[in-house]
């Protein structure tokens, strides 16, 4: 990991963040109720596939998963939001537009947590020689930075 983490800069790490949570508003705006949400789950899981891949790390697919529903379980409260304004587009004009707009800064903050999360995890994994099940939920105590995060991320 050490030596492909040297090839890779941070700059390059974070467009991948930012080009998935622009990906994650386009999802906001597809027009069926929870497909909006699942897209934007998968784009997380495809997220953490591609920073693995631009560092060298290989993990199965099922660990994957596990990482990617024990962050987003962990951002559940705006999930929760997420699905009501999914609801919402069934609303005709104003309710669809209202909730695409209210998902897209959700998905957005929840997208760019998950990446921020995810690294954040790598690095404790790297230095202190823990498995990456063990770094996430580390990372996940830590409820007050990641609600900061999200807040800043929405704005």
């Amino acid at each position: 990991m050490d030596s492909a983490a040297k090839k890779v800069l941070p700059e390059d790490i974070a467009k991948l963040v930012n080009r998935h949570a622009k990906i994650a508003v386009a999802s906001a705006w597809i027009p069926i109720g929870g497909l909006d949400i699942a897209a934007a789950t998968a784009n997380v899981w495809t997220m953490y596939f591609k920073i693995n891949k631009m560092l060298g790390l290989q993990f199965s697919k099922n660990a994957m998963k596990s990482i990617a529903s024990a962050v987003l379980s962990n951002l559940v409260q705006n999930l929760v939001l997420s699905g009501v304004m999914a609801g919402l587009k069934y609303v005709p004009g104003v309710g669809y537009v209202a909730a695409a707009s209210v998902m897209s800064a959700t998905l957005y903050a929840l997208t760019q947590t998950s990446g921020w999360i995810y690294l954040k995890a790598l690095t404790l994994m790297a230095r202190n020689d823990k498995d990456i099940d063990a770094s996430v939920k580390e990372v996940m105590k830590d409820k007050d930075s990641i609600d900061e995060f999200i807040k800043n991320n929405k704005k």
